[in-house]
């Protein structure tokens, strides 16, 4: 099962349902989404998630991780992210022996403001079997 669950943000501004939706929205031909036609990105409205929050994402991902426990497991993660690597192994490894993580550093622009920086990232790749 390949995951790439909706990342909780450090900062609100980082909102992964607002900046990275394309899929999202495809996958539902934009019906019942609202679009924030006003920003530069088009971003979505926020929708109300157990992902979207640092309070309640790690017993959300523990919950899909359990509900996928009878198959391989791949799941695609970001260090811009809440929570962070260590936890996600560890959510892993309550349904999974083996896990595997595979790292790719990158760069990112987060933001559509002329002082926008980019940042360094690591984009994670767990597998766990």
């Amino acid at each position: 099962m390949y995951l790439d669950p909706p990342y909780a943000p450090p900062r609100d501004d980082n909102c992964y349902i607002k900046r990275y939706h394309f899929l999202e929205g495809l996958s539902v031909y934009w019906r019942g989404v609202e679009i924030m036609e006003e920003t530069k990105t088009k971003k979505l409205a926020k929708r109300h998630t157990p992902f979207s929050y640092k309070h309640s994402i790690t017993e959300a991902l523990r919950r899909t991780f359990k509900q996928f426990k009878d198959s391989k497991i791949v799941v695609s993660y970001s260090s811009n992210a809440v929570p962070d690597a260590a936890t996600i192994e560890t959510l892993l490894r309550e349904v999974k022996d083996g896990v595997e993580i595979r790292t790719l550093d990158h760069k990112y622009s987060f933001g559509t403001h002329a002082a926008a920086q980019r940042r360094d990232v690591s984009e994670y790749l767990f597998i766990a079997r």
